[in-house]
């Protein structure tokens, strides 16, 4: 203005091309210096997030299955820590906070610059500040008490009527944030105009306090804006935070605890549980059972008995609340868990298939690399799948869809005993494996689970009965305990509860 004010246009055509040369630079360095911030600001949090999404991750994986029990814990709430609240967490740390400590620059120089050129209108600026502060705040606030008000209008039987109410409420707070900024200019030109008028201040270093006050009040607008932001990232990573800190009681990746070749002897002795979601209900009530390596154990009885239970604290999802599991004379705590899990296979009811090809399917969790094609047919051709596979145009290499819907019951169960086999346990847990298929699907998923409990220790819950009578021992459960035990014909010959379930059985085939 000083410049474009003057009668020298010879003074007036230097300083003017000075000035937008002057002006022209501060644009490339403004230019360069925001794309520096911003991409070394948008890089670290890109950075932080990954690693507090992959630190995350991997202390979930080491959790206990009682740690996933907690409703807290469930798998949507993990869900939304990894997909949502670290990106919640990124929104606060990236650009947005180069930019609000930029704007915390600008509102300091500002306040420097009027200062310097004149205090008296820069007291009056900050004396009026708090009102400009109050007018964003209360935007914020409404904004905030808009979510809480929408879930209580839904109950209520008027909310036309507090719908117009809050209409007029957003207006007069809208109203007054929108004004205040001009209240305080239109302030600062009437005392400025008094300072020159009566006390000879030179008009520039007015103007330039009002234009050192407009930036910094578009910086403070700036940086409130940034107050939700900071608020949702914080509660964000307060959430992580915790889930961070969280310790497992049975630490999956633990490394320590002895590496003993597995057998297969396995003994539930005396054996006291209950979920620490369900204190109050007693699973496991002093069960007392064993069974000798390549032996076939199998347990029957009601749902809810606990014959679930026990191949949880096999796997040591869970450790018992009194007595022992012992494997081959060891207490199972003080075997590595790692190396205990690897020496077992659990084929359950509903097998879990990916999105993958056969082959894929079969070989996961293991190394491809480590296992030959000629290994994986031998595992299919034992779960009587091959046939099948072969069948196929494009054979192992065959999609199964998001959890084997382009299979049926009895071709997924299969695809699941191959998996376990491929690992060549010592320990086979068959959980509820065949009831869920047909007649025909049950006869050929049999066939298979007889071939792959050869050689090694088995134990297999099941309801149809029919799918048991050739096990080495039969163990009734009942109210978490051993009713009593023996093979088929004992069992029969008894006629106690296994006879009981029998001839039930006998009577309703369907339902069973």
């Amino acid at each position: 203005m000083e410049i474009f004010a003057t009668t020298d246009v010879d003074k007036m055509r230097h300083d003017g091309h000075f000035w937008a040369i002057m002006l022209l630079l501060c644009g490339l360095v403004q230019g360069g210096t925001a794309f520096i911030q911003s991409a070394l600001f948008g890089y670290a949090a890109e950075k932080l997030t990954t690693r507090l999404r992959t630190s995350l991750f991997c202390n979930i994986m080491r959790m206990d299955i009682g740690y996933f029990d907690m409703p807290t814990h469930s798998s949507g709430k993990i869900s939304t820590r990894l997909a949502t609240d670290t990106p919640n967490v990124k929104s606060a740390i990236d650009f947005r906070l180069g930019a609000v400590i930029a704007a915390l620059v600008s509102i300091v120089c500002g306040l420097f610059i009027s200062f310097y050129y004149n205090w008296a209108t820069s007291l009056l600026v900050l004396g009026i500040f708090p009102l400009a502060v109050l007018g964003r705040s209360l935007q914020l606030r409404y904004l905030k008490e808009i979510r809480f008000q929408n879930m209580f209008l839904s109950c209520l039987l008027g909310p036309h009527k507090q719908a117009k109410k809050d209409a007029i409420v957003q207006g007069l707070i809208y109203g007054f944030s929108s004004s205040i900024l001009y209240f305080i200019f239109a302030a600062c030109y009437r005392f400025g105009l008094w300072l020159i008028l009566d006390h000879n201040t030179p008009p520039m270093h007015i103007m330039k306090v009002l234009m050192a006050v407009s930036f910094s009040m578009g910086s403070i607008s700036f940086a409130t804006a940034y107050i939700p932001e900071y608020k949702k990232a914080r509660l964000a990573a307060g959430l992580i935070f915790k889930m961070l800190g969280d310790e497992p009681n049975i630490d999956s990746l633990a490394t320590d605890g002895q590496k003993r070749e597995i057998k297969g002897f396995v003994h539930f002795k005396e054996l006291q549980f209950v979920y620490p979601e369900r204190p109050k209900v007693k699973i496991l009530k002093g069960l007392d059972i064993s069974v000798e390596p390549g032996q076939t154990l199998a347990l029957v009885g009601s749902s809810g008995c606990g014959k679930s239970t026990l191949i949880s604290l096999l796997e040591r999802f869970y450790d018992p609340n009194g007595g022992e599991v012992i494997l081959d004379g060891s207490n199972l705590q003080d075997l590595n868990i790692e190396h205990v899990r690897s020496n077992m296979a659990l084929v359950s009811q509903e097998p879990i298939l990916f999105d993958c090809s056969i082959r894929e399917n079969i070989l996961y969790g293991l190394d491809p690399k480590t296992v030959s094609m000629e290994r994986i047919q031998q595992a299919a051709q034992l779960a009587n799948i091959e046939s099948f596979v072969k069948s196929l145009p494009a054979g192992y290499e065959t999609r199964v869809g998001e959890k084997g819907t382009q299979l049926s019951g009895g071709q997924k169960q299969r695809i699941a005993i191959a998996r376990a086999l491929i690992r060549n346990p010592k320990i086979l847990l068959l959980d509820e494996a065949t009831s869920a298929l047909d007649t025909e699907s049950e006869k050929i998923v049999q066939e298979a689970l007889d071939r792959a409990s050869e050689g090694r220790t088995c134990i297999i819950i099941a309801h149809r009965l029919s799918t048991v009578v050739n096990a080495d021992c039969i163990a009734v459960v009942k109210d978490g305990v051993i009713l009593e035990k023996g093979t088929h014909s004992q069992l029969m010959a008894m006629r106690g509860a296994y006879f009981n379930l029998t001839q039930k059985q006998i009577k309703h085939p369907t339902s069973n």
